[in-house]
């Protein structure tokens, strides 16, 4: 869901992220997006065009909390919204909404989430959900590619997500490899690695001085014999 600071071509931060955590609030709650009606068909322009300018509806669904914390999440005014105050995220965690929450446990991985979601699902009411911010039309899958990509499961990205991700390569700039695909050295564990590279300071100044090194080691083996002849000649 784009945000008004977004549609207006705004500079912003973290104040997207915010109104998203709040459209997410409203919809698990009212089960439809705050400015669009469940099943319905409508231009994006005419989204953003109620983002700007009209207010979301809440329904007896939403219990106080959950209408506050909607309303300050969905605030037009970035500045103005939750989260993007002077005491930032620590505002949000605050809100009576998250009172049952202990985030300390939660960061640490340790609380036990009340929902877990199929791996094999996508989560939308209908199809309209994804295509109207997707550019991927008319990819028709047969029972050959979905036994294929059944494979790539990985639990935590739904397959038909990773069906998506792979039709369009969308990582084929991040698979970088030598001539016939063979791995380039930094990937290749049978090869030894590159030694450090000496920093820019110490090649300047090999290359401007490398009588140095030279004088340096005549120096040390002078002073070696030194104390040689000192210690021979000693009582």
């Amino acid at each position: 869901m784009n945000t008004p600071e977004v549609i207006n071509n705004e500079r912003y931060g973290m104040s997207p992220d915010w109104w998203g955590l709040g459209c997410l609030i409203y919809e698990m709650t009212a089960g439809r997006s705050p400015f669009r009606a469940r099943k319905e068909r409508v231009k994006r322009e005419e989204v953003e065009k109620r983002v700007q300018e009209e207010e979301e509806e809440y329904s007896d669904k939403f219990s106080e909390d959950t209408k506050a914390i909607c309303r300050m999440l969905l605030t037009k005014d970035p500045k103005q919204r939750l989260g993007c105050q002077a005491e930032g995220a620590a505002g949000v965690k605050a809100h009576p909404f998250f009172k049952n929450i202990n985030f300390k446990r939660l960061e640490a991985g340790i609380l036990e989430p009340s929902f877990l979601p199929d791996p094999r699902a996508v989560y939308c009411k209908d199809v309209l959900d994804i295509e109207q911010f997707s550019t991927v039309k008319g990819v028709n899958l047969d029972q050959t590619d979905n036994d294929f990509y059944s494979k790539f499961a990985t639990g935590s990205v739904s397959i038909p997500w990773q069906n998506e991700m792979i039709e369009t390569e969308c990582f084929s700039d991040l698979n970088v490899f030598g001539p016939q695909g063979i791995r380039p050295p930094d990937l290749d564990w049978n090869q030894p690695p590159e030694p450090p590279r000496r920093s820019l300071l110490d090649r300047i100044f090999r290359r401007h001085h490398p009588e140095v090194t030279i004088s340096q080691t005549r120096v040390s083996s002078s002073s070696v014999n030194s104390v040689d002849s000192m210690s021979h000649s000693a009582p």
